[in-house]
């Protein structure tokens, strides 16, 4: 009996088609103390300006980045893309997709069987070891790989698009925080010189009244006043603090740091906004419906293999056989699964309802974009309206207070009637501070709900 040969003969050929089918290696990518420090470690500034600069996406263009004189709203728009970690973690499912698309298209592999029978106990004379060899292939895969293909293709557009569309509202969300810290900035000065003249007006009634000039009840008003004023003070400074952190969290930044950032001086009012024919018009491209319609034509795609799996399943199979008498056959054989039973109802029903879903799922988003553009519009309007009545109060407020310190200066306005007007002309500009953040929030609200960038729609006016 030469069993040995035939053994060997085995082996060398499962260890040929291992060698020549470039199979990947196992590599270890452990979550160790390097990875970690790595994750907490702040971006490195010229990577990131490297890569500002050749930004690719379809929305936002590649911008020159200088931190020396602090972040716009627009570099850090940028700069969040590139530094952002969460976005880093779901710029992976654009690598999954691709070894899905790979997958899809791959042929299945034929399938070799070889086995021996082996004559054992009191043979008689002539008898040999007998062998069969088996070559078998999967049709039904071959026929199929096109749909797989296909609807990974699909898969691949849509995720890549689902990616930039977080990367935008991602952009958008540190234009808006920048936009934000510096209104806070300025609120929190206000109200800290508030409560500095708070404070004073505080001390002036309790020096009137311990000489008899001012009643109890007016220093229990001044000091309600004056907390009050604290209070504010306080929360705004929270407020202020809290925005730095988020802003530092989506550029990827350590939460204490101090980053210098930039934006327009003065209050800023749209003077044409886009109406909303304008802004519906082409809404079928904003990238996430872009992106369900990709998803749809996937799932389309899933729905047709499903339907074609009902059909029987194909496999051919050649062989090569020899008995224990030495006698050699050679033969074929086709494998047909019968559709008695479950005949893939289940997977197309499941299919069939995932790409109703989707359906509907995209004209849902569709029809609320729709009306968040309508609700932001009007929104705006009425902003603008009252930033026009808040700023056109300030002038007369900025004159009151110039009369108030001359009067003071000569002695015929008291401390706290001078300090009522600075007030009133403080609470002003803390009016129009807040208003001029509201637009700034619509305006970014109405860039993520359109899909796109509304340039030079904004007019610089110096605050008095």
């Amino acid at each position: 009996m030469h069993r040995r040969p035939f053994q060997i003969a085995c082996l060398a050929l499962v260890l040929l088609v291992g060698s020549q089918a470039g199979c990947r290696r196992y590599q270890a990518f452990p979550l160790d103390a390097k990875a970690k420090a790595s994750a907490l470690a702040p971006p490195d500034l010229v990577r990131v300006e490297i890569q500002a600069k050749e930004l690719r996406h379809p929305i936002l263009k590649p911008l020159q980045i200088d931190f020396r004189d602090g972040l716009s709203p627009e570099e850090a728009a940028v700069e969040a893309v590139v530094a952002n970690p969460d976005l880093r973690a779901l710029r992976d499912q654009r690598g999954l997709a691709a070894a899905q698309l790979l997958e899809a298209g791959l042929l299945p592999d034929p399938v070799l069987s070889l086995s021996q029978d082996v004559p054992t106990g009191d043979n008689g004379p002539g008898l040999v070891t007998a062998r069969t060899t088996q070559l078998s292939l999967d049709l039904t895969g071959m026929l199929t790989r096109g749909l797989k293909r296909r609807a990974a293709q699909s898969q691949q557009r849509a995720v890549d698009l689902e990616v930039a569309w977080a990367e935008w509202q991602v952009a958008e969300a540190a234009k808006l925080s920048v936009h934000r810290t510096l209104s806070l900035e300025t609120l929190a000065t206000l109200g800290k010189e508030a409560a500095s003249l708070l404070a004073d007006n505080l001390q002036t009634v309790e020096k009137s009244a311990t000489l008899g000039g001012a009643p109890i009840g007016d220093v229990a008003t001044a000091r309600a006043a004056f907390d009050a004023g604290q209070r504010n003070a306080l929360a705004l400074g929270q407020l202020r603090d809290q925005e730095r952190q988020s802003l530092n969290a989506l550029l990827g930044f350590a939460p204490n740091t101090q980053i210098l950032v930039e934006g327009p001086h003065g209050g800023r009012t749209w003077s044409h906004p886009p109406t909303e024919k304008d802004l519906v018009a082409g809404l079928d491209q904003r990238l996430d419906l872009v992106a369900l319609q990709h998803g749809y034509e996937s799932q389309d795609g899933r729905l047709r293999l499903a339907v074609w799996s009902q059909f029987p399943n194909i496999g051919l199979s050649l062989g090569r056989a020899s008995d224990t008498s030495g006698i050699v056959t050679h033969g074929y054989g086709v494998g047909i699964s019968l559709p008695l039973f479950n005949r893939g109802r289940g997977a197309v029903a499941v299919e069939e309802a995932t790409r109703q879903q989707l359906h509907d799922q995209y004209l849902a988003r569709l029809f609320h974009a729709r009306q968040d553009l309508a609700r932001i519009l009007s929104d705006l309007r009425v902003i603008t309206q009252l930033l026009a009545a808040a700023e056109g109060a300030l002038p007369v407020m900025v004159s009151q207070s110039k009369a108030s310190d001359a009067a003071f200066g000569k002695g015929s306005l008291d401390l706290v009637s001078r300090n009522q007007a600075r007030l009133a002309l403080l609470s002003q500009q803390g009016s129009v501070a807040g208003l001029q953040l509201s637009m700034e929030e619509l305006r970014v609200a109405l860039e993520i709900a359109s899909g796109r960038i509304l340039p030079g729609e904004l007019t610089t006016k110096e605050n008095p």
